[in-house]
């Protein structure tokens, strides 16, 4: 139903949906098509770039340029395979960009499409909650309206951090998303934090010529990660890449002008400090859920910490009222188009539960890292008696072939041989970790996972081969 009127001589038009989704990340395009799949009636409002962070700023656009990078490695070390290239050998930072913004332009439009011709009605703005179930649009091109909804899905995805550092706000200071818009390849650059974000973006301007320093205030980089894996990985870039280093245990304290340079100045422990120096610096210090400004405290709806706090329905503490991806803690584009369907399946009166005991997480740089459920660090805090089942990718025949032996895997399962956690760096990691991620879904064995059968040679034979080295 619509209806028009006038509120102290501004123009109000009202209309009523069965969904409405505050967002147009992985999580709200998701869940909308799964609403309209059900029957319903749906209302999406974006007031920036359709596909959120992952589509625009994350996910795609720096697996694009990885993939620029690993072409550029491939033909520079293309003499070790038989491939012989005379000239310089180099990747063009201007290119590969170029590259990124027309995938990212093409998904981008992907997900318009795909919303528009399933019937989704899309409108233009920032909305906020003014009621229950009421949702206006304050502004934009739909500015003024205002959509009731049997249900309100807040799926408004999350922001780069900006923590309380002396000089954060200079010049030359900037986040991930100035860094992806750059037209001009930087001369050095570091990067605060070494995560994801830091380490994946960290290997393509390497791989550019760029001089990378990432300062990390944790023991080792991938710090929500094993330990061993990570170092790992430090190693292996190190090894790959001359012009790309490492500074862990140290904690940003000040950045500040130096001549034309930014200086970061950091505490490394016993009362010391230690600055660093480039032309750029660039923050990747978490994100921060975009949640202000959006009515939820006027309506009473409760946080854990800084997230909107949901139940395994993600419903809030209001019945007719869901958030999902980054907006509830999320942190992952997969976790949202996860929560997306099952909000939606809930919104329409069915029972779905979200259950993240399988959750895989990845890391993509020259070499990617994956993981799900517990780490071993991660076991042994929680006093769980576990086990671990190793195998290195040295001695897996298609890696030998492809080149890429740096890694292992690891397999973690409780007394009774129930397989908790999982983690592997090497070739195809991303990939390799489903068959995990299954196993703990089902609740599987080592004994279980055992009578799989891989193919010959591929890189997931690395898990019969850790199987049966043995659980120690």
């Amino acid at each position: 139903m619509s209806q028009t009127g006038t509120v102290l001589g501004e123009k109000i038009e009202e209309k009523e949906y069965d969904v409405i989704y505050i967002g147009g990340g992985p999580g709200g395009y998701a869940g909308a098509l799964k609403s309209v799949s059900l029957g319903q009636s749906v209302a999406l409002i974006e007031e920036s770039l359709m596909g959120g962070t992952c589509v625009n700023w994350g996910c795609i656009p720096n697996k694009s340029l990885l993939a620029s990078t690993e072409a550029y490695l491939n033909a520079r070390d293309g003499a070790q395979y038989g491939v012989d290239i005379n000239g310089d050998v180099r990747l063009d930072f201007s290119k590969a960009m170029a590259r990124k913004d027309e995938i990212v332009a093409k998904l981008r439009e992907g997900v318009t499409f795909m919303l528009q011709s399933a019937g989704v009605k899309i409108y233009r703005g920032r909305g906020r909650l003014v009621g229950e179930r009421k949702v206006k649009i304050e502004s934009g091109e739909d500015a003024g309206k205002i959509l009731i909804g049997k249900a309100v899905v807040v799926a408004t995805g999350s922001s780069p951090s900006r923590p309380p550092i002396k000089g954060i706000d200079g010049k030359n200071v900037i986040n991930s998303q100035v860094l992806l818009s750059m037209k001009e390849q930087p001369k050095s650059l570091i990067i605060a934090g070494a995560g994801p974000e830091g380490l994946e973006l960290g290997t393509f301007l390497a791989a550019c010529g760029v001089h990378v320093t990432i300062v990390e205030m944790m023991p080792h980089i991938l710090p929500l990660e094993d330990a061993d894996i990570a170092n790992a990985l430090q190693d292996a870039l190190s090894e790959e890449f001359s012009n790309i280093e490492f500074h862990t245990g140290a904690k940003v304290l000040e950045i500040k002008d130096s001549g034309d340079l930014k200086e970061v100045v950091a505490d490394v422990g016993n009362g010391k400090t230690e600055s660093y120096k480039a032309e750029y610096v660039m923050m990747s210090i978490g994100r921060t859920p975009n949640t202000a400004n959006l009515g939820l405290e006027d309506l009473g709806v409760q946080f854990n910490r800084r997230f909107i706090k949901v139940d395994n329905h993600l419903r809030t503490n209001l019945p007719w009222l869901y958030a999902i991806g980054d907006a509830a803690g999320g942190g992952l584009a997969h976790v949202a188009l996860v929560q997306g369907p099952i909000a939606a399946l809930n919104a329409a009166g069915h029972e779905a539960i979200y259950d993240d005991r399988a959750l895989p997480r990845s890391v993509y740089t020259f070499e990617e890292v994956a993981s799900v459920g517990l780490t071993e660090e991660q076991a042994k805090n929680k006093g769980i008696k576990y086990k671990v089942a190793r195998a290195f990718m040295a001695a897996n025949g298609r890696a030998l072939s492809l080149g890429k032996t740096h890694g292992f895997i690891k397999i973690i399962a409780d007394e009774n041989n129930r397989i908790i956690g999982a983690t592997m760096l090497g070739p195809y990691a991303s990939e390799v970790i489903q068959e995990l991620a299954a196993a703990i879904t089902f609740n599987a064995t080592l004994e279980q996972l055992a009578t799989v059968i891989h193919g010959h040679p591929t890189v997931s034979e690395v898990i019969p081969d850790a199987l049966k080295a043995g659980a120690q």
